[in-house]
């Protein structure tokens, strides 16, 4: 099967579960919304871990830094 085919039935899934979710019940289209905000939610998680992580090594690799060059006036 080629990519077009595949895009093709990715798309037609899309299309048909979003208007399942369209016509049935608001309880269906609310645990979507929840499962979806509980998902941006970890995202915005991982993006602070990472940011602190980050900030971590470049205070690491500053302190380092400046070791190095207090060694070498030494």
């Amino acid at each position: 099967m080629n990519n077009w085919w595949k895009y093709g039935l990715v798309f037609l899934g899309g299309a048909v579960a979003g208007a399942l979710i369209y016509k049935n019940s608001k309880q269906l289209r609310s645990l979507c919304t929840k499962a979806l905000g509980g998902l941006m939610d970890v995202r915005d998680m991982a993006m602070e871990a990472a940011e602190t992580v980050k900030e971590s090594a470049e205070d690491l690799l500053a302190e380092a830094d400046a070791q190095r060059k207090a060694g070498e006036t030494v």
